[in-house]
């Protein structure tokens, strides 16, 4: 996990060391990403540096906007596939699993992230997209090490066929996987807005899922491209799951958390805030540019004013904490840069 310091506030990213089907939703229809078998287009994945066949090296998730799309964070991806990496997508929750993998090297890419996403700046294009076709990609069999066996053993097709057919629900999970709907995509405008839907998101871990729901206000602020809530329970390893409406709808992906710690008068306040990307022109102009027709087979569905209100709160303080972090962490790069 990225951690920042500063005797103001306390920032840290949830980061590592960290369709051509469009689906119809009704807004009567509320109460979709209340459990864990509503997050069926939604995984964990490892990266691996090319090359590497054993040890972790890196975990997220990602959300599959489309037949051979994977939407997740850039800042779980830069680092380790800018020389290559392996992308392996866990698909079953059971001790008992497969995954299937890309692999990206710069000649022939298969991660793509946002041109303009730095480290340096918090959460704002920490966008990336997988290209991964399920259909095409083969399928590698295993069992989970446990506490005392940690390690991964890669088991025969025969061996993982026998567990489907006794395992109804594993058998129907992966049914969903290989024949999915995929969710519509929420696209911003320029105003300061409210969310006016129950937002949840899922966490993975070791195969297993576990949902997470936001009953607090949801803010999206234009001046930093991106939106806030109080955290509700978002953890380093969810970075790039998407985040998702009880109506359906993809609003955006796990980013970061911010921590604040400040004092007024006497009285110590601490906050503890979930940020994450929301799509926004900058966002669907780069999908555009790399999905190409793909693309265009995307469920877009407009925030406003569909799924948001406009409100006038004021967001100078929370917009002055990050604009002046986003300042010292640069500068504090380009020392770095020079000392080299």
């Amino acid at each position: 996990m990225r951690k920042f310091l500063s005797s103001f506030l306390w920032v840290c990213f949830i980061a590592l060391p960290l369709a051509a089907e469009v689906s119809v939703i009704s807004v009567t229809d509320t109460d979709k990403h209340s459990k864990k078998e509503d997050f069926y287009h939604t995984f964990e994945y490892l990266i691996m540096p090319v090359g590497q066949t054993s040890g972790q090296v890196g975990k997220c998730q990602a959300t599959r906007i489309a037949k051979r799309w994977f939407a997740t964070a850039a800042h779980c991806v830069v680092d380790h596939c800018k020389k290559g990496c392996e992308i392996r997508m866990d698909l079953v929750e059971a001790n008992t699993s497969a995954w299937v993998s890309t692999t990206h090297t710069p000649k022939k890419p298969t991660v793509f992230w946002h041109p303009e996403f730095t480290f340096n700046t918090f959460v704002k294009n920490d966008f990336a997209l997988i290209y991964l076709d399920l259909d095409k990609a083969p399928a590698t069999y295993y069992q989970r090490g446990t506490g005392d066996n940690p390690v991964n053993t890669i088991i025969p097709k025969e061996k993982f066929s026998a567990f489907l057919s006794k395992n109804r629900a594993a058998r129907s999970a992966l049914y969903r996987v290989y024949h999915p709907s995929f969710p519509a995509l929420m696209i911003f405008d320029e105003g300061n807005y409210k969310m006016d839907r129950i937002l949840s998101v899922i966490a993975i871990f070791d195969g297993k899922r576990d949902v997470k729901i936001n009953k607090n206000p949801v803010y999206y602020v234009k001046d930093l491209g991106f939106a806030y809530t109080k955290n509700f329970g978002v953890r380093k390893g969810m970075s790039g799951s998407g985040v998702m409406t009880n109506t359906g709808e993809l609003i955006g992906v796990i980013s970061g958390t911010f921590h604040t710690k400040q004092f007024q008068g006497d009285q110590l306040r601490q906050e503890d805030l979930f940020m994450f990307l929301v799509f926004n022109k900058s966002i669907s102009d780069f999908m555009q540019s790399v999905m190409k027709r793909d693309y265009d087979l995307l469920d877009w569905k407009d925030a406003y004013p569909y799924n948001v209100v406009r409100t006038k709160k004021n967001f100078s303080s929370i917009v002055k904490m990050v604009k002046d972090f986003d300042v010292r962490t640069a500068k504090k790069s380009t020392q770095k840069s020079a000392q080299k």
